[in-house]
């Protein structure tokens, strides 16, 4: 899919769209993530700290990916 461009002060610029499609997958990811916590829980199983610690490193980096892309559309819609 070709990204949408908006013309801005001389410089092309990501469109907030595009900011905000990227979100998509994020969110996608987060949602596995917080499914792949639920099912061990509903069950009553243990989960090994280090599991649980490397989901969560994942959910974190998903998070701030879905934090700067949310900021980056916010900014542009703001500036237009």
């Amino acid at each position: 899919m070709a990204k949408r461009q908006i013309a801005k002060g001389g410089r092309t610029a990501r469109s907030p769209l595009d900011a905000l499609d990227d979100i998509e997958p994020e969110l996608r990811h987060l949602h596995g993530l917080i499914a792949a916590f639920r099912i061990p829980g509903e069950a009553g199983d243990a989960i090994e700290p280090v599991a649980v610690s490397s989901m969560a490193r994942s959910a974190g980096e998903a998070l701030e990916e879905v934090e700067r892309n949310w900021r980056i559309a916010i900014g542009t819609f703001r500036e237009c």
